[in-house]
């Protein structure tokens, strides 16, 4: 669900969605889809977890940012987009990653 704020609009949650109650400030809570939105995937830079999305929707679209992890613990941000705010699109690659420092000579 959205929800005006200033200008712009607001992804309430990715995984719930509100349903409009009077006596709660937010609306009670329901879970959008059976499984998560976005999972865990394939070998390389995200097939150990993915964490803590922030999403908001802009120029008629959700964009996601997440953490995704490799099995040795490394950590990366992805990016994907949806229309629907349930059905998200990744990029294969990383939107960052850790560099190795390089030492001068």
């Amino acid at each position: 669900m959205k929800r005006k704020v200033g200008a712009g609009l607001l992804l309430l949650a990715s995984v719930a969605v509100a349903a409009e109650t009077p006596n709660l400030p937010f609306g009670s809570w329901s879970h959008a889809s059976q499984g998560p939105i976005l999972s865990p995937q394939g070998l390389r830079w995200e097939s150990a977890g993915t964490f803590n999305p922030a999403v908001l929707f802009h120029e008629g679209k959700f964009i996601m940012l997440y953490r995704a992890q490799d099995t040795a613990g490394t950590s990366r941000l992805g990016y994907a987009e949806s229309t629907d705010g349930i059905h998200f699109t990744r990029r294969p690659e990383p939107v960052l990653a850790p560099e190795a420092k390089k030492t001068a000579v």
